[in-house]
């Protein structure tokens, strides 16, 4: 016995100092090894597209999803199941006939879903709002359902019209293919069947019909038996029904949570209008500061795309920002751009106000020196200079900003951190869908419960700039080395895609527009127009008039400042001055009311607003009543040096108004083409009845002879010719009022 216990204790000793070498070698027992940080990858995405199913349903609808259904699973065939696409159908009843489906077409678009897509990792029907009638088959021929908070599904048949007993068999079969309750498939059908909703023993609910329910209780323990509808809604299942009873897998408010919830890329979000088409692409520059001109530009641009039956559209981006109006302008143009797909390709930079434009496209890709982000400046006046946002804009910016990118899908707590320097981007666990998302702090101190494990991606105190290396860990897009990759990832590699740049059209207008050139333009027309006054006959001056203002009005409509209002105010100005020098001559109502027309559209077409509100609008108010002052003040101070000078220049003396040869001879006897003094007389009242022979062409002004006076003299009607008897019919302090003799 001795002997055994000596032999386990050595046993014992020998195995202790075993492991007592080993934590020799190992070290300490709370010592664990450590293990090299991982580096931060960018959140998982799934491939995936949206589809748009809007009533009613018909063939032609079948056949659009089955061409673009069929090119998104091409387009990862044979790669592992993972990387199958998610096809998420939104279902959306239609405003002009809601429930007008027929069975036919709906029922043959529910047997595609269900047969024709396994190449689909997933199909999803999204339903935001109510959705009745036929058009409900196809949302239940999907493998998962997504509702609105307000949606609701159902019933089948439509109201006012019988079941009809063929379609209980098809439907019956759906159900049964998508490992569905039947009994609630037939219930949604028939309206006025008494479907019960039985929880049994194992908290299971089972949907059952009256003639059914018998037999279920046989072989299971009914615990509790509810109506299958809310408040004898019979038919119509609701978005809280269906979640509560895990028919519906989740309550989304938006097509951005769905494709969250599914981790889906941001742009996938939004329906593409390239699937199932032949690519036809566009390839549009934006380079420099975004102002009225550019948006006028693009605008002409994206028209002429949509003419040339264009489907996508790549914008190049090398901007550093440009001015509110324009910058948010060309947004808004592309934000609602339904019929092409748009791409924003950062080349270099979208900084500024020109990330505006960038986040409104559905797909962003970055440059490896591409940058985005950093909207801290604008640019403000005629000379494009550059300023702080004011403080009072940054709310409103932050804000379009964040509208902007929800629309299309991309993060806008990363568009609000774009503006506002107060804004802190977490990354969160979303409970309500599952999905790893970037939210605002503000958002998860709200909502604490729905957003969980927060990890700070961006702190306040600083504008938030996203390059190319942190492109995809913000949600904003993929990254290319140069075109070609990118033209590689639309299946465009090695295609020659039309490159649109500025035109000489565009160029023209960007040099008429500048400063010195419309007051250039304006001085012109103005002073010719003048010159014409004093000289006969229609000729050089009132032309060269004409195309002054003609293109400085076409250059201002074609860059977006002037528009129907500016050009009809300065046309019926330059009525009203008209009719007071043809035709109410000294009546000054006209004359003035003409004036101020005509200024005031010079004005309005200057600028984009009506009445300034901002601080830089008000210097641009500012700036355009000194141009126009001294447009003034040398047109003014040209007709003086007109007036003085010309009558003596051997080319100009012929053109000038003046007295024509007297063929008589004056009382005294002296030159025939001499002037009697008026000055002597205090008043001309005593002309009245008398008639005299114009010297020189009235339009409406110029001279006339009576007897050895000649007299500045202003016709009544429009021309009167030289050499032609007139009357004096009125005399206002020295303005003489004549008549053609005989009219």
């Amino acid at each position: 016995m001795v002997r055994l216990l000596l032999t386990r204790f050595m046993h014992a000793r020998s195995a202790l100092l075993v492991l007592f070498g080993l934590l020799v070698i190992s070290g300490p027992l709370h010592a664990e090894p450590k293990t090299p940080a991982l580096p931060k990858q960018a959140p998982e995405k799934n491939p995936g597209h949206f589809f748009q199913i809007t009533e009613p349903i018909t063939h032609e609808t079948l056949e659009q999803l089955s061409a673009a259904t069929r090119q998104v699973i091409d387009r990862t065939t044979g790669q592992k199941d993972a990387e199958r696409p998610i096809l998420i159908l939104e279902f959306h009843p239609g405003e002009k006939a809601p429930g007008s489906s027929t069975f036919g077409a709906s029922h043959d678009l529910a047997e595609f879903i269900s047969t024709k897509l396994q190449g689909a990792k997933l199909t999803v029907a999204y339903i935001p709002e109510p959705l009745h009638g036929y058009a409900v088959l196809p949302a239940l021929a999907c493998t998962e359902v997504v509702m609105g908070p307000d949606a609701a599904l159902g019933p089948i048949t439509p109201e006012g019209s019988a079941v009809n007993p063929a379609y209980r068999e098809l439907i019956r079969q759906l159900a049964i293919r998508k490992t569905r309750p039947v009994d609630l498939y037939l219930g949604l059908l028939d309206r006025d069947a008494d479907l019960r909703a039985l929880r049994t023993a194992n908290k299971q609910v089972h949907y059952v019909l009256p003639e059914n329910l018998a037999e279920f209780q046989k072989n299971h323990q009914v615990v509790d038996d509810q109506p299958a509808w809310e408040g004898g809604r019979r038919g119509v299942l609701t978005a809280q029904l269906a979640r509560e009873r895990g028919f519906s897998q989740l309550t989304a408010k938006s097509a951005i949570e769905v494709a969250r919830a599914y981790k889906l890329s941001g742009q996938s979000a939004s329906n593409d209008p390239t699937l199932g088409q032949t690519l036809q692409p566009v390839w549009i520059k934006i380079d420099g500061p975004i102002d009225t001109v550019k948006k006028s530009y693009l605008g002409r641009r994206i028209e002429q795309a949509r003419q040339d039956k264009a489907n996508l559209i790549f914008f190049q981006f090398n901007s550093g920002g440009g001015t509110p109006e324009a910058a948010d302008g060309i947004a808004d143009i592309i934000v609602n751009i339904k019929d092409m797909k748009t791409v924003a390709y950062i080349d270099d930079r979208a900084e500024g106000l020109a990330a505006l434009p960038a986040l409104a496209c559905h797909d962003i890709v970055f440059h490896t020196s591409g940058r985005m982000g950093d909207v801290s400046k604008i640019v403000s006046g005629h000379g494009h200079d550059i300023e702080a946002i004011p403080d009072a804009q940054v709310e409103g910016i932050t804000r379009r900003a964040a509208d902007i990118a929800e629309r299309r899908g991309h993060p806008a707590a990363v568009a609000r951190a774009m503006v506002d320097p107060k804004a802190e981007v977490v990354e969160v666990n979303d409970a309500h869908t599952g999905a790893s998302c970037l939210v605002l702090k503000t958002q998860v101190d709200a909502e604490p419960t729905r957003y969980l494990n927060p990890i700070p991606k961006k702190d306040a105190g600083s504008i938030l700039t996203v390059d190319s290396e942190k492109a995809e860990l913000f949600g904003l897009g993929s990254v290319v080395n140069d075109a070609e990759q990118l033209k590689s990832i639309y299946g465009l590699r090695g295609k020659s895609i039309r490159v649109d740049g500025p035109t000489w059209v565009d160029s023209l207008v960007t040099v008429l527009t500048t400063p010195v050139v419309s007051w250039l333009l304006l001085f012109v027309g103005l002073f010719m127009l003048v010159l014409e006054l004093k000289l006969p006959g229609i000729g050089l001056p009132a032309i060269t008039s004409a195309l002054a203002f003609l293109l400085f009005f076409w250059s201002h409509w074609l860059s977006g400042t002037a528009d129907q209002l500016e050009i009809i105010l300065f046309l019926v100005g330059m009525i009203c001055i008209a009719l007071e020098l043809f035709v109410f001559p000294g009546f000054g109502v006209f004359g003035m009311s003409g004036v101020l027309l005509v200024l005031l559209s010079i004005i309005m077409a200057s600028h984009t607003f009506i009445w300034p509100t901002q601080e830089y609008e008000y210097r641009e108010l500012g700036y355009t009543l000194l141009q126009v002052t001294i447009a003034m003040a040398a047109v003014g101070g040209g007709a003086v040096v007109l007036a003085r000078y010309f009558p003596s220049l051997p080319l100009f003396n012929r053109l000038i108004l003046k007295s024509e040869p007297w063929t008589g001879v004056n009382a005294e006897g002296d030159d025939p083409t001499a002037k009697p003094p008026v000055e002597g007389y205090e008043s001309l009242v005593f002309l009245i009845g008398e008639t005299g022979r114009t010297t020189t062409m009235l339009r409406p002004t110029g001279k006339a002879r009576f007897g050895e006076l000649l007299v500045d003299v202003t016709a009544e009607g429009f021309f009167i010719e030289p050499d032609r008897l007139v009357e004096v019919t009125d005399v206002q302090g020295q303005r003489v009022i004549v008549k053609r003799v005989g009219s």
